[in-house]
């Protein structure tokens, strides 16, 4: 299966997932992380979605799926345990030109939803096209153990510093040269250990001719 990889904005987009079990639940919270706005059609919920209801957090239509429900959706997931359901599912979406995925049916899809690894902004997305999800999850769990949760403070700290050189400094040439110093410096490694004076000495060395300490203060705390 050829695909085209590609990474989508749903902040405030409604989304539906039809299926409340526990499948049903993952591609929820996914949806939430990224900022959806998300309804879930099944005639019960898992515990953890019921209180997400309660709160408001979701929207729930208690009962069956019915087709007109897809209706100004951004995306459809289809995670039932229900072949037949899930057919009516995709049939409905895509007859309405929207994009849809129906879990572990690639056959039925117009997306396919990568395994992934997300350290705060940095996301590793890995893709089979449908061939082996079970090597799809093997290499997330080799990614998970390669890039740790340090990686995202330290993205965070670079984003700090590009924001504040391009405001300082924007079309200077020597920007590159700034952020390349930074990205083989021993930042990642000395905020792996919590060092918080090493990044400090490293940041003050790479950034201290161009930025004031005030602003290497500041972006330091982008990292904490």
């Amino acid at each position: 299966m050829k695909t085209y990889p590609v990474f989508t904005l749903i902040t405030a987009k409604p989304c539906l997932v039809v299926g409340g079990g526990g499948v049903g639940e993952r591609k929820v919270l996914d949806l939430l992380e990224a900022g959806a706005r998300v309804t879930v059609v099944s005639p019960a919920l898992t515990p953890t979605l019921a209180a997400l209801a309660a709160k408001g957090e979701i929207r729930h239509l208690q009962g069956d799926f019915q087709e007109e429900q897809v209706a100004g959706m951004a995306l459809v997931i289809g995670a039932t345990d229900d072949p037949e359901v899930n057919a009516r599912v995709s049939a409905a979406a895509q007859t309405r030109g929207i994009w849809v995925n129906i879990v572990d049916q690639p056959d039925l899809c117009t997306f396919i939803v990568p395994a992934q690894v997300r350290r705060g902004e940095l996301t590793l997305a890995i893709s089979t096209g449908g061939a082996s999800p079970a090597l799809a999850r093997k290499l997330r769990e080799e990614l998970e153990s390669h890039f740790g949760p340090e990686y995202g403070p330290y993205l965070a700290l670079l984003q700090a510093v590009r924001t504040r050189l391009l405001a300082a400094r924007r079309g200077n040439p020597d920007n590159a040269v700034l952020f390349h110093r930074l990205v083989q410096s021993p930042l990642l490694p000395a905020l792996s250990r919590g060092d918080v004076e090493e990044v400090r000495k490293i940041l003050r060395e790479i950034l201290g001719q161009v930025l004031d300490a005030a602003a290497l203060e500041e972006i330091l705390e982008k990292a904490s």
